[in-house]
């Protein structure tokens, strides 16, 4: 056998009983094994697979890293500190482990050495992009976005997009732009579409006609939007002049937290949309929560809050009614967060979750899309951050910079201090739904 079957390497081939051993095997296979099961995201499986690599050879470089990387992975950033710090007293040049520091402690939120370790990296790799932009998140985080989105500029969306067009027709923010054609492409989450489009208003404004890719459960939100000429989804082709990425716009156009544009509401609900069904008496504040995001996001686990905390939430809260987005729903196993009411249909779109929140009073969410919705409509909402907040956050303060109707409840110490802080609010709401809160 030249190597391992990946799902075979926990030590068991699926048969109940059926126990296969790595151990007699070579160890370039044992680390080619590990680091392809990093590539598939089974960190469990990994970690174990280069544990074994090291008991055969305790200074393997790349037993050290790959378990490092694993450690980081899965939150757990003191040790993989101590795997990068072991590498480096022997290869103190080696980038990988530079790196790998500067991952772990941004996830210790201490975002200076951060910073320290990935200037580093870049200094002894200046070609590996990985680094850098991580870089330039790290900055972006401590308020410094001049440098941090000129960094941010390096990640793939980007390079793609110019190596599909071509130089001469990415926009650099200087190019006069009356009367042609901008593509504006949106990346990465839906929240990321909802926030940037925002930029489409500074584009209209030097004279362009827009047209706005997307998602299609975003399709018909961003028609709404009055300087969006045109929305394209999928294979949809679409001529223009120039082509840029929806979050490079707020480099381009010199974005510093003090001057951010558009903090207000920024998508209109239509009319005909804006007063839904009619609604039955109201005998209680109606407020949507959401607990998690999308699974297949790295930073999921850490921005979401444990279903037992919303629960006692839920629970000791009167005056109030819950409801919940279907796919949060569809996953739990709480019982009473399970058995919340759905804010709308499980095939619903963005749209469709907008008109449902035109009758919500309050939006409590951990760093979801949901957030941005809410502060691209002006709907109050109340974002919990967990540890190591998003670079849009920054690390400090409970000022919102992108949304004037979005008020930040920042974890000092874990979850329970956290929800505790918010039941606290709410309680004051609910005596006083008018107060500014």
């Amino acid at each position: 056998m030249s190597h391992l079957k990946p799902e075979l390497a926990d030590g068991t081939d699926g048969a109940e009983g059926h126990v296969w051993s790595i151990k007699e095997h070579p160890l370039r296979v044992i680390l080619s094994t590990g680091e392809r099961l990093l590539e598939q995201k089974r960190y469990g499986v990994a970690e174990r697979v280069f544990k074994e690599a090291l008991l055969k050879r305790p200074w393997s470089i790349r037993g050290l890293t790959g378990l490092g990387v694993a450690y980081n992975a899965t939150n757990r950033p003191t040790e993989a500190v101590r795997c990068f710090a072991k590498i480096m007293s022997y290869r103190p040049d080696l980038p990988k482990a530079m790196e790998g520091c500067g991952h772990a402690h941004s996830m210790l939120e201490d975002y200076r050495k951060s910073e320290s370790w990935y200037r580093r990296a870049v200094a002894s790799a200046p070609s590996a992009r990985s680094a850098s932009i991580a870089l330039g998140v790290t900055k972006l985080r401590l308020g410094d976005w001049q440098q941090g989105f000129a960094l941010y500029d390096l990640r793939e969306g980007v390079k793609t997009l110019e190596q599909s067009i071509g130089q001469e027709k990415m926009w650099d923010g200087h190019a006069d732009l009356d009367g042609k054609t901008i593509f504006v492409v949106g990346e990465q989450g839906y929240g990321d579409h909802i926030q940037f489009l925002r930029y489409c208003a500074l584009l209209k404004a030097r004279g362009a006609h827009i047209i706005f890719y997307t998602r299609e459960p975003l399709r018909q939100l961003c028609e709404w939007v009055p300087y969006i000429d045109r929305v394209v989804v999928g294979g949809q082709k679409a001529a223009f002049d120039y082509a840029v990425m929806a979050m490079s716009l707020p480099g381009l156009f010199g974005t510093l937290p003090d001057n951010i544009p558009s903090r207000s509401a920024y998508i209109p609900t239509p009319c005909s949309q804006r007063l839904g069904k009619p609604e039955k008496e109201k005998t209680a504040l109606r407020i949507a929560i959401a607990w998690t995001g999308n699974p297949a996001n790295s930073r999921n686990e850490i921005r979401s809050c444990p279903s037992e905390l919303i629960a006692e939430l839920i629970e000791g809260t009167e005056k109030a009614t819950f409801q919940a987005l279907p796919f949060d729903l569809a996953s739990e196993d709480n019982t009473v967060l399970a058995n919340l009411p759905p804010l709308c249909e499980l095939d619903a779109t963005f749209a469709d979750v907008a008109v449902k929140l035109n009758q919500i009073d309050l939006i409590i969410s951990v760093d979801t899309s949901l957030v941005h919705l809410g502060g691209a409509l002006g709907k109050k909402t109340w974002l919990m951050i967990g540890k190591q907040p998003d670079w849009r956050w920054l690390t400090t303060g409970e000022d919102n910079l992108w949304y004037d109707s979005v008020r930040l409840f920042r974890m000092t110490t874990d979850w329970p201090q956290l929800i505790t802080q918010v039941k606290e609010s709410l309680d004051r709401f609910l005596d006083d739904p008018t107060s500014q809160i």
